[in-house]
């Protein structure tokens, strides 16, 4: 079973009003963690600022989807018990890398458009005043300059002193000085520098400065160098006495009024002989910046965590549903699987597209060869019988013609089946369902119990031919001993001789008579003492006709002194014909005529086994011999090597059964080629051991 999140394990617990109290809770949280962080970080910043309702909203639309989610999947797995815990596999952590990527790249882009957003308000900034101190500038320049009275901040201008017209005086006798562009510009900024209130600094330089004051810092001098190779505006990050600082630098045109003061340096209209410098204080940019900063990396840490919750929860949900389902198709396939009955879906085509194990078995094949087939290519159905498309109905057919249909083994061999057909749709698809059983066992025990039915008919016949043939021996034989006393008296030797002919013979007669009507008797389980060479001898008495004209020799050697033993001749007479039957068949396969090896021996001792003396009869047979796979299964109910009409399969089962009744044990063992031994160990009755 599933072990779900610790979050839903902990929500369960509670009430359905706790619960829901807890929701509203999270929500409000995560909707104001935004406002609740500046409030303490950021104080200057009203609470009901619109990022913070912006950023607010979105977390709080987050957690609600995230508490949605966590009371769907309380509902769903309230049936379900704690057991084990769930393992998600690799996907999820691969959702949650590709879910990292994706939340840091959104992050760094974010941070990087807002750097860019700065720099750009900056340069902005930098941009308007650079236009505004350069019109003043070109106010200047356009005037050639103005008049303002001289102070202990605003002197004459040393470099303007070869001009007429640098100096002059008021009405009132107040003297005023020149006051040329780059005079003014300086002051200006001048005044910028020293208020430190406004923040913004300007500077006016130049690679060849008239007034040494004027001479660039290294950077400006990179800046107008640059100028020179064709730049039109430098602009870099800087920290000027402990501050960070934007600073713009673009070049200054000579112009027609500038040449008043600078066409002895050689410069001439359109020339770059300077550049104006603005430097704008980026600390209360930086401070937006980073507040905007850690505002986006709270909202996206906080997105980042709802994401990371709902991959878990949702991955949970998926693979506890797939789980379940390959829970319920592994029954489902093993219930299938373990069927004794094969079981193949067809199409409606007849195609084949499953059998399950019990089927590919039964058939011999693998299931990847048999997919795609139809089913005729496992079962042998009438020419023509699925050409026109009419699977159900032929299949039907089949089944309600009561014959059994037959199976094609991987081996070529066939094999009867028995079938039955359901029909579903899936969907729009229409499937069949065959259950296909081998009856080849049934087929064998119905023939089987025929073949007993047959058997005993033909024993009741026997036992009634017997019967009429005994009489007719027993007025032969004695009517051969009347002629025979009158022979002696007349002294016919000739004669005689015949007659005790026509005698032995009937007497032969009479005994295979008495056997097979002993052979033929109806069982019983009467237990007496049994003399084992008598019972050989009567065996060997009702095959002897079929040995000697097969040119079987037979070879037995049976002691006269074998003691006796408690068994039922009937059983005992049962399985020793058995054994010899086998012998004899096996001798014929290897030797079809007449040969000096065609033989079968017969030899009865006693041994003792574990303390007990049992009497040890072995038939030794020289013909084809018996595999070591075959000898395993050779007592197998139904087993047979013999073709069909010539063995049932039930000989040595039964025998084998016959002899553990005795208390005994039948063993064969066999060199293919060369020989069988078939060993019959019997127990000594108690009275003879005595």
């Amino acid at each position: 079973m599933k072990t779900p999140p610790l979050s839903a394990r902990l929500l369960r617990g509670l009430s359905t009003p706790g619960r829901y109290l807890a929701y509203g809770l999270i929500i409000a949280l995560l909707g104001n963690l935004s406002a609740l962080i500046d409030l303490v970080l950021h104080p200057e910043i009203p609470y009901l600022d619109g990022t913070h309702g912006i950023v607010g909203g979105i977390l709080g639309l987050l957690a609600a989807m995230l508490c949605i989610m966590l009371e769907s999947n309380i509902h769903g797995r309230r049936d379900i018990t704690p057991a084990g815990r769930l393992r998600l596999g690799p996907y999820p952590w691969i959702l949650v890398a590709l879910w990292t990527v994706l939340t840091g790249t959104s992050l760094a882009w974010s941070v990087y458009h807002k750097q860019q957003e700065t720099m750009a308000v900056a340069m902005n900034e930098a941009r308007t005043i650079f236009e505004k101190d350069l019109i003043y500038y070109r106010w200047a320049a356009s005037q050639n300059g103005v008049f303002v009275p001289v102070t202990k901040t605003t002197g004459p201008n040393p470099y303007l002193k070869r001009f007429v017209d640098s100096s002059g005086a008021t009405d009132s006798g107040r003297p005023l000085t020149l006051v040329n562009p780059e005079y003014m510009i300086r002051q200006v900024y001048e005044l910028q520098n020293s208020d430190t209130d406004s923040g913004a600094r300007g500077h006016i330089t130049s690679l060849d400065p008239i007034r040494p004051s004027n001479a660039a810092d290294p950077w400006e001098k990179k800046a107008l160098q640059a100028f020179e190779e064709g730049e039109k505006e430098v602009w870099a990050i800087q920290r000027l006495d402990g501050q960070e600082y934007f600073r713009l630098m673009r070049p200054m045109i000579t112009e027609k009024g500038c040449l008043k003061c600078h066409a002895d340096q050689g410069y001439e209209v359109g020339d770059i002989r300077g550049g104006i410098c603005v430097s704008v204080p980026m600390t209360l940019l930086n401070a937006l910046f980073r507040k905007d900063v850690f505002t986006m990396a709270l909202a996206h840490g906080a997105l980042w965590i709802l994401g990371l919750l709902g991959i878990f929860l949702g991955s949970y949900r998926i693979t506890g549903s797939i789980r379940e389902k390959e829970q319920a198709e592994t029954r489902l396939r093993a219930i299938i699987n373990n069927m004794l009955d094969g079981l193949i879906t067809l199409d409606e085509f007849g195609v084949i597209e499953s059998l399950n194990a019990s089927a590919a078995a039964m058939f011999g094949y693998y299931p990847e060869e048999a997919v795609g087939q139809r089913i005729d290519f496992l079962v042998r159905f009438p020419a023509g019988a699925f050409d026109n498309g009419r699977v159900g109905k032929t299949l039907r057919e089949a089944i309600a013609s009561g014959r059994p249909l037959s199976g094609l083994g991987n081996d070529g061999d066939s094999f009867p089946v028995a079938l039955s057909l359901s029909e579903m749709r899936l969907g729009s698809k229409r499937l069949f369902i065959v259950m296909v059983r081998d009856i080849t066992e049934e087929e064998q025990r119905r023939n089987e119990a025929l073949r007993a039915g047959q058997l005993a008919a033909i024993g009741e016949l026997a036992a009634g031919v017997a019967h009429e043939i005994n009489n007719p021996v027993n007025g032969i034989i004695n009517y051969s001993q009347v002629l025979l006393d009158e022979a002696e008296d007349r002294g016919d030797a000739t004669f005689l001789d015949i007659l005790k002919r026509i005698i032995r013979e009937g007497e032969r007669v009479a005994a295979i008579v008495s056997n097979l009507l002993a052979f033929a008797r109806q069982r019983d389980e009467v237990v007496e003492d049994v003399n084992l060479k008598s019972v050989i001898d009567d065996c060997v008495s009702l095959l002897l006709y079929q040995l000697d004209k097969d040119a079987i020799k037979l070879e037995v050697e049976i002691p006269d002194d074998l003691p006796c033993m408690n068994g039922n001749p009937q059983q005992l007479h049962q399985v020793f014909l058995n054994l010899l039957t086998n012998a004899r068949y096996a001798l014929n396969q290897r030797y079809p005529g007449r040969d000096p090896n065609k033989r079968i021996a017969i030899r009865s001792w006693t041994v003792t086994v574990d303390g007990r003396a049992f009497i040890r009869t072995t038939f030794t047979d020289y013909g084809v011999g018996i595999p070591q796979d075959v000898i395993d299964r050779i007592f197998d109910s139904l087993f047979t090597t013999k073709p069909p009409g010539e063995g049932t399969g039930l000989g040595l089962s039964i025998s084998k059964g016959l002899v553990r009744d005795h208390r005994g044990q039948l063993t064969l063992e066999s060199v293919p080629g060369d020989h069988t031994v078939a060993t019959v160990d019997l127990p000594v009755a108690s009275s003879a051991q005595a």
